[in-house]
Order: structure tokens, then C-alpha cells, then sequence
């Protein structure tokens, strides 16, 4: 009441009011229901939940929010599977470790081949296909000089292979270096000679080119064609036809079958020309 505020508040500072009625003047105030109302709940659910939501679907359509959802995303992926890949990469190598072991280390009677004959070799593979063949035969040789064994951990975990071919043209070609699966092409070339003529450790390949030369290479050798690929389709056909025959005979359906797409798109053309 506005007529007994004034009054009141001067009771009160002449001191007629004790600090015990003061307190019994304010615990006599209206105080709030304090029973559960369910509905306060249903509230204060529905706006965490619309907050929620405007996170996410600021997550959602902001590019930058995204991004990083998604490599956050990513990151628990590659922690999930960690322990399964190294697992399953650990016992993987173990079996390849094994079985490699079993191979019988190479050896040759050639000598030790030099970076610069390995360089004059690669410059001159283009001239003929003795060319070819001596630069993987040169490869093929420098294999048994090089160590590309396993390493391995205290454990005994294979953490990885020394240099092998690829280290050594590193240290000594880096030029060639670049281009180590060509070289390994020539390389391969060779090995499926060895095989289609029968030669066998510790004989190099260089005693192939030397005459009187077996019926094998003096077929390769008498094609004009100076080609690699050329030679490594007639040495792999010697060495699995049948493959070869089946490569070719898809090679040729998938030719006849852009032909006949060809011609039908001409017959479709020409037929809406004429107004067919």
C-alpha cells in the first residue's frame, strides 16, 4: 500500500522494530510451490533437445563445422582399426619372412656390374633387343651382389627390407633411380627368358646372346620389331601361351564390340539424316 510504505520505513529506522519481528516480516512472504511439476521437466527437455539439434545442424551445413566432424570422424576410424591392421600386417609378414626364407640365395659367375655400365646399358637399350636383354641380364646379375633381406625387431617382427636394387641406384644412380620400375620390367623381362630357355644358376644371362645362340632367342632375335613390348609379348607368349591367347581373344572382343558401337551409332545417324 502506497499510503503505509512511508510509515512503515520510518518505524523501522526509528527502531521500533526489532531484529525478530524483522524476521517474522520476511518469513510471512509467499514462497513458491515447492511440488514436482512435470511440466518443468518437459521444458527444460525440449530446449536441451532444440539445442542439440541447431548444434548439429550447424555442424551440418557449415563447410569449416564439417570438415572437422568428419576428420574427427576419421581419426577414431584409424584408432579402431590400428590394432586390427598392425595385427593382421604383423602375421603377414611373418608368412612372407617364412617363406622366403626358404628360397636358396642366388649366385652368379658374372662379375660385380658397374654404375657405368649399368648407365652405358640403359642409354643403349633403345639400339636392339641384345641391348634390352644385356641391360636385364646386368640387373638380373646385380640382384646377387645387393642385400635385400628383412629386418628385423628384438622381438622378432619384421619392421621392414633393406635397399636391395632400389638402394643401390639411389647410392649410385640417383639419376636412374626415378625409373625403377622400368628397369624392374627389364628385369622381369629377363627372368621369363631364363625360364622359357631353361637357364639356371649360377650361368649369366650375357652367355644367351653368345653363338652359337639357342633356337629361342634366335627366333626373338630375328623379329624386326625393336620394341620392348614388342619382345615382352613374345616372351611371355613363351613362356604361358595359353594366357597370352586369352588376353588377345578379350583384346579382340572388346575391339569388336567398339566397332559394332561404332557402325550402329553411323546406321543411327545416317537413318535420322534421311528422316527414318
Amino acid at each position: 500500500d502506497m499510503h503505509t510504505y512511508r510509515p512503515r520505513m520510518r518505524e523501522r529506522a526509528d527502531g521500533e522494530w526489532n531484529s525478530r519481528d524483522w524476521f517474522a516480516h520476511r518469513s510471512s512472504a509467499p514462497e513458491l510451490d515447492s511440488t514436482f511439476n512435470p511440466l518443468f521437466l518437459g521444458v527444460a527437455l525440449a530446449m536441451d533437445i532444440g539445442v542439440a539439434m541447431r548444434t548439429a545442424v550447424r555442424k551440418v551445413t557449415d563447410p569449416v563445422e564439417r570438415a572437422r566432424t568428419v576428420s574427427e570422424l576419421r581419426r577414431d576410424l584409424r584408432i579402431l582399426r590400428r590394432p586390427l591392421y598392425y595385427a593382421r600386417e604383423t602375421e603377414r609378414r611373418r608368412a612372407l619372412a617364412q617363406a622366403r626364407r626358404k628360397i636358396v640365395r642366388r649366385s652368379t659367375t658374372a662379375p660385380m656390374p658397374t654404375p657405368e655400365g649399368v648407365l652405358a646399358a640403359w642409354n643403349a637399350r633403345m639400339e636392339s633387343k641384345e641391348a634390352m636383354i644385356r641391360l636385364g641380364g646386368m640387373l638380373h646379375d646385380r640382384a646377387c651382389y645387393v642385400d635385400s633381406g628383412l629386418r628385423f625387431d628384438e622381438s622378432g617382427n619384421v619392421v621392414g627390407r633393406n635397399g636391395g636394387i632400389r638402394g643401390w641406384l639411389r647410392e649410385n644412380l640417383p639419376e636412374l633411380a626415378p625409373k625403377y620400375k622400368t628397369l624392374m620390367r627389364y628385369k622381369a623381362l629377363t627372368v621369363k627368358l631364363r625360364q622359357a630357355t631353361g637357364t639356371e644358376d649360377p650361368t649369366p644371362t650375357e652367355r644367351l646372346l653368345d653363338e652359337p645362340r639357342c633356337e629361342v632367342v634366335s627366333g626373338l632375335l630375328k623379329d624386326f620389331r625393336i620394341t620392348f613390348s614388342s619382345l615382352e609379348a613374345e616372351v611371355n607368349f613363351l613362356v604361358d601361351p595359353e594366357a597370352v591367347l586369352a588376353d588377345r581373344k578379350c583384346g579382340s572382343k572388346g575391339r569388336q564390340n567398339e566397332t559394332m558401337g561404332v557402325s550402329t551409332e553411323r546406321k543411327v545417324s545416317c537413318s535420322m539424316k534421311d528422316g527414318g
